[in-house]
């Protein structure tokens, strides 16, 4: 998965970097009306599948063509699978380093725990950049991320799975999604985080359907921190990593594409 991980981290570091001076960019009232986008997107793969309501403001660069946008946006994404493994989430577990150097560390596979249910629904609502260029009319290429929000679902039974379980512990514990999400990069993130890289072409001046890829995180939290290895790790945060194909529409109602 640290190829995906590593697509995660350039995307952020790309749209943090350009939301801050695109939204500072002086643009008419009349341009900044135009720039609202609707998206309903699907996703899915092996077991696994998500649904996502956004909207967003893009703020274009140049006088004239404007090929370069970016902006933010609030985000709803709905997550559902089935037997799907849920691992250890902390990176002070999963990574020797806790940083931006995250996503290139070796991943301690030692420190891995793994805990199952039949079937894993997390909901949340984030709020998300933003980048997208256009290749030529109708025709653009776009990545986005979630940046911080809240989830919720309902509560999960979670099978345990592990040799270095401590004993005196049920083997079956209660789960809750993470309330609280916050982009912070790979393993250091928190909660559920959706992400996109995809292709939109415009079938009209206000209706476009993109293809491309989905990187999901999807996190729970048990009722109590679970021991393991003699009391070593103490953990409650599990998270599962979907990587899964896109395709979405996208309504433009107030402007040109």
């Amino acid at each position: 998965m640290r190829f995906v991980e590593i697509y995660t981290i350039c995307l952020t570091f790309l749209c943090v970097s350009a939301i801050a001076p695109a939204t500072l960019a002086q643009e008419s009232p009349a341009r900044y009306y135009e720039q609202h986008y609707f998206d309903v997107a699907v996703s899915g793969g092996s077991g696994k599948f998500a649904g996502a309501l956004a909207w967003n403001h893009l703020h274009g660069f140049g006088k004239k063509q404007q090929r370069f946008k970016a902006g933010y946006g609030v985000r709803f994404t709905g997550f559902v699978a089935a037997n799907k493994y849920y691992t250890t989430a902390p990176a002070k577990y999963t990574s020797t380093e806790q940083n931006l150097g995250t996503i290139f560390s070796k991943t301690l596979q030692e420190n891995i725990d793994t805990i199952t249910t039949a079937t894993a629904a997390t909901y949340s609502v984030n709020l998300a950049v933003y980048l997208q260029y256009t290749l030529r009319p109708r025709l653009d290429i776009g990545v986005n991320i979630d940046l911080l929000g809240f989830s919720f679902g309902s509560e999960k039974r979670f099978n345990i799975l592990s040799s270095v379980y401590d004993a005196g512990q049920a083997p079956v514990q209660q789960a809750s999604p993470t309330s609280f999400n916050l982009l912070l990069t790979s393993d250091n993130d928190k909660g559920s985080l959706n992400s996109e890289f995809y292709i939109r072409y415009w079938l009209t001046e206000k209706i476009g359907i993109r293809a491309g890829y989905t990187f999901l995180f999807s996190e729970y939290r048990t009722k109590q921190n679970l021991s393991f290895d003699n009391g070593r790790i103490m953990n409650d945060r599990y998270r599962y990593k979907a990587a899964m194909a896109l395709v979405a529409v996208t309504f433009k109602p107030f402007g040109k594409s």
